[in-house]
């Protein structure tokens, strides 16, 4: 007889409830020995009973492979799995945050700040001519899509750069040299140095003075503080050395400030803060600075038509951050790793790359998925199977789009899954494996639609970026449970979605014109899905919908017209051969 399996230990833990479980299916298939049940899953009978054992996670390979031996549904137990292998990971995690506190060489899915200059690679490039155009304009605007690490760029990058490595010592490369003068447009003698690296060099004259500011409700407040601040700090360095003032997140001067007014005053006071004093100008505030202006790509073309003084002063001065390249990825990841002693193991390395390259807002969650990694690290090595054991990237954004659900209410819930499934329909042609086809912002302003959207934005599983809006995560319809389920259950009402989404576009391009409005059983079933709450028109296809049932009815007026018009003709013409046929009856009497 087969020797009897060892029972579980005692406890009710995440881990002997998944073990407790798979010996259940066992059962059910009929408690097979092991050796037999090794035969079937092309597996070793030591490890499928190790993975039932409750000690420790077994391997995914392992579990399903258990599984599939048993009969079970392994689409669920892949699923299981992933969840359990995420809170056991978070579990680790927690006990090694306070082992780990200022050693961890990824920040997670915050940004970069200025004391992580250290471990801040990849932007090399790109700072060097952040700081190059700062050094020859007084206003500087850098703008880009959601994700792309432009907060990162200022604060661990410019910031760190402009202090003149004052914390943590310096980084070979480009330094500040006499930095930011007092001749105005001109360049000021920026020592461009060698190299690369965030912190580059240290100021031959001492740290420029800088202040971080973002805008929030009360730009003004936030203007007056962070002036403040740079008032003092430039009063402690030396003479003839313009301060710096970085305005992050620019866009929370429209999605977050509802005062026009003191919109236009910040804006305002900024134009004037930076004005050029050779130039005639003067700042007419306490502080007369350079200023960089970071917004997201949506916002800022709307911004400076807003504000003419704003986009004059910023002329030949923006600067565009795109997704980083696969040889920026590379540093990024594996720079940092070696400056606290480790090392990427290669597989997870081009997994990573290959992973992030693909998404348009990526480096939060790869930072994210990295910071945990490191946590799981075998020795000194970050590898593939740590990345894994957390949940990888799909377990990740399951994780957070479902904390962003559940924090909605009702109403704001409703509205997010109408985006999140109009985000999810067509595919782009030649975007590669899921990727979808931005959608237009125009799509989403409903009432309380952008309010929910700007909620996806900050949680990084939606990227704005000028017109359009497109997950962040090609990954995410396939990650998230819940969104797998929607697009399941709708897969008829999407397909009605996309033609009528193509069909009002085509009429709004096309002027308009009546003849490409839909009629018949097709108006009929799109006016049907509407009423049920199934079709969630927005903007133009609102718009179409409605020229399309104004057309309906008007053509039926107008049918109902001709018939009564034939109608009468036919009755005038009946009466007309009533009249002569009773004329040739009277004649025909006569005679």
């Amino acid at each position: 007889m087969p020797r009897r399996e060892s029972p579980l230990d005692q406890g009710d833990g995440p881990l002997l409830r998944f073990a407790g479980d798979l010996r259940a299916l066992r059962e059910r298939a009929g408690t097979p020995p092991y050796r037999q049940l090794a035969v079937r899953a092309h597996c070793s009978a030591a490890s499928l009973s190790v993975a039932a054992g409750g000690r420790r996670l077994p391997s995914l390979a392992v579990t399903l492979a258990y599984v599939q031996a048993c009969g079970g549904d392994v689409r669920e137990w892949q699923h299981r799995w992933q969840l359990l292998a995420a809170e056991l990971a978070a579990d680790t995690a927690a006990r090694r945050r306070a082992q780990d506190a200022g050693r961890a060489p990824y920040p997670g899915a915050v940004a970069f700040e200025a004391a992580d200059a250290e471990r801040f690679f990849g932007r090399e490039a790109l700072l060097d001519r952040l700081v190059a155009l700062l050094s020859e304009r007084r206003l500087v605007v850098l703008v880009g899509p959601s994700g792309v690490g432009k907060s990162s760029l200022v604060r661990a990058g410019l910031l760190a750069r402009l202090d003149g490595g004052a914390a943590g010592g310096p980084r070979e490369g480009p330094s500040v040299g006499s930095a930011v003068g007092p001749s105005a447009g001109s360049a000021v003698g920026w020592d461009r140095g060698t190299g690369g690296g965030a912190r580059g060099g240290r100021a031959t004259g001492g740290a420029v003075p800088v202040a971080l500011l973002t805008p929030g409700e009360r730009p003004m407040e936030a203007y007056a503080l962070a002036l403040a601040r740079l008032g003092q700090r430039a009063g402690e360095a030396r003479r003839g050395v313009d301060p710096v003032l970085v305005v992050d997140q620019a866009e929370e001067l429209r999605t977050r400030c509802r005062d026009a007014a003191e919109r236009d005053r910040f804006l305002d006071a900024l134009v004037a803060s930076a004005a050029d004093p050779g130039a005639g100008g003067a700042a007419q505030g306490p502080v007369r600075c350079r200023v960089v202006l970071v917004v997201r790509s949506d916002q800022g073309a709307a911004l400076l038509a807003e504000h003419p003084a704003l986009a004059a002063a910023c002329r030949d001065a923006v600067l565009a951050v795109g997704r980083p390249a696969p040889d920026e990825l590379r540093r990024a990841i594996t720079e940092p790793a070696l400056r606290s002693g480790c090392t990427v193991e290669g597989a997870l390395l081009a997994v990573l790359i290959s992973a992030a390259a693909q998404q348009p807002g990526a480096l939060p969650l790869l930072s994210s998925a990295l910071l945990e990694t490191w946590r799981r690290r075998s020795g000194n090595a970050l590898t593939l199977a740590g990345f894994q054991a957390t949940g990888g990237f799909e377990g990740a954004l399951a994780r957070t789009a479902e904390a962003l659900y559940g924090g909605l209410g009702a109403e704001d819930r409703e509205q997010a899954r109408a985006v999140f499934l109009r985000l999810s329909g067509e595919a782009a042609p030649g975007g590669g494996e899921g990727a979808r086809k931005p959608v237009g912002r125009a799509e989403f302003d409903d009432p309380g639609v952008p309010a929910v959207l700007e909620r996806m934005v900050r949680a990084r599983l939606v990227v704005l970026d000028r017109g359009t809006v497109e997950l962040a995560h090609h990954v995410l319809p396939q990650a998230w449970p819940r969104l797998r389920d929607w697009l399941a259950e709708g897969r008829e009402v999407l397909g009605d979605q996309r033609r009528l989404t193509e069909a009002a576009r085509i009429w709004n391009a096309a002027d308009r014109d009546p003849e490409l409005l839909f009629r018949g059983a097709r108006l009929e079933q799109l006016r049907r899905g509407v009423a049920a709450g199934e079709l969630t028109p927005a903007g133009v296809e609102r718009a179409f919908l409605a020229a399309a049932v104004r057309t309906a009815a008007a053509d039926r007026r107008r049918s109902r017209r001709q018939s009564l018009a034939v109608a009468g003709l036919a009755a005038a013409g009946g009466a007309l051969l009533t009249l002569a046929g009773g004329s040739r009856m009277r004649r025909a009497w006569r005679h």
